[in-house]
């Protein structure tokens, strides 16, 4: 490391300086219950990388190499980055190209991009991988003909977070980045206690739990008169949601009946609060899947989401209680639903509300 730090400073301080590389990096891994629409829409596959590393500068037709990772060729430009006199932070701004508008779409089903993480990587082309030059018959040994391949010679890394959109047209998408101290939504301690207000995820195998069918949407619109069809085993059997349609294939694309239930699930994320499956009902009737994507056109998509509340929960779960020692009895509260239509027989094990708010934190009132 020492070594390389003083490569490093050598190149800072010389009076002919090699070419400097600047490299880009956006952390998508809170978006990608969202992103797979890109292959199911646009044959774009980011791959199973929750990381998505591009570069304004091209290896020929090829990506750089930096660190053993490709990035790939992309135009953008980054301004701003220069250190305020009065000890503003600086809020620096990318544009990122937006072919045939895309990224448009791409972006607006994503919550513009809000909290991505984006990092800039420096550092000079004599330093840069070996693979950047394999094939191009520049040396016999295929070896970086600038200087020497270091990863550990480079600027320290810029990080910064999306903040907003602050412009958008065909040709381009603009972004107003900011520091984690100036992070929007950012809270210490970072969980808060709320009464009143659930704050698992919806859905997640993870403190939630729910497995069944739609219930309302964040609006508070009713959806159970859609959950007509047999679902037997809850989540477990509504299908996926497909650009083909519902019995479609390739050859024969087809739609989605006023009715229909479908899931997206993704594909990419261990995690597992982004890797829960979203459900949605079909509004209208469409011929043709692809036309119509779930996340994209509420006109025919309703998705079914949580408030976040106890009457909320209760629409989900069942209040019936296990007693100990009573050889299964159960106590139920007559004013609650049964959950035999809306959970797998596996679910109605849970016993009570599932809710994840602190009602205990409500001050008493004094008598």
């Amino acid at each position: 490391m020492a070594k390389a730090q003083a490569n490093f400073n050598q190149q800072l301080v010389s009076l002919t300086p090699d070419t400097l590389i600047d490299m880009y990096e956006i952390d998508f891994s809170h978006l990608q219950s969202n992103f797979e629409m890109l292959k199911d829409l646009f044959g774009l596959n980011l791959g199973a990388d929750t990381v998505y590393r591009f570069c304004p500068m091209k290896n020929s037709s090829n990506p750089v190499y930096w660190q053993g990772n490709a990035y790939q060729p992309l135009p953008v430009k980054m301004e701003g980055f220069e250190q305020q006199s009065d000890g503003r932070l600086p809020r620096p701004k990318i544009s990122i190209a937006n072919p045939e508008g895309i990224l448009s779409k791409i972006v607006r089903s994503n919550n513009d991009f809000s909290n991505c993480k984006i990092t800039r990587k420096r550092t000079f082309a004599r330093f840069l991988d070996d693979d950047n030059f394999q094939n191009r018959n520049l040396n016999e040994k295929g070896k970086n003909p600038f200087g020497e391949a270091d990863p550990d010679s480079h600027y320290p890394d810029d990080v910064y977070y999306i903040n907003k959109k602050t412009a958008e047209n065909k040709d381009s998408i603009v972004f107003e980045l900011v520091s984690a101290l100036e992070l929007e939504g950012s809270d210490v301690p970072a969980r808060v206690v709320f009464s009143s207000f659930c704050s698992w995820t919806y859905r997640c195998s993870i403190g939630c739990g729910y497995k069944g069918l739609a219930i309302e949407t964040a609006e508070g619109k009713d959806l159970k008169n859609y959950n007509t069809s047999p679902y037997p085993n809850g989540v477990k059997d509504i299908p996926e949601w497909s650009r083909y349609g519902k019995d479609g294939n390739e050859n024969i694309p087809t739609g989605y009946s006023k009715g229909d239930l479908i899931k997206i699930t993704p594909r990419n994320s261990t995690n597992p609060y982004k890797s829960t499956e979203t459900v949605f009902v079909c509004l209208e009737n469409h011929a043709i899947a692809s036309d119509h994507h779930p996340f994209l056109d509420s006109i025919f998509w309703a998705k079914d989401s949580c408030q976040k509340t106890v009457d909320s929960c209760k629409k989900r779960f069942s209040s019936s209680i296990n007693i100990p020692g009573s050889s299964g009895q159960k106590f139920s509260d007559p004013n609650v639903p049964s959950p035999d239509a809306l959970y797998s027989k596996a679910d109605q094990t849970y016993p009570g509300l599932r809710f994840g708010g602190f009602i205990g934190t409500e001050r008493y009132p004094i008598q």
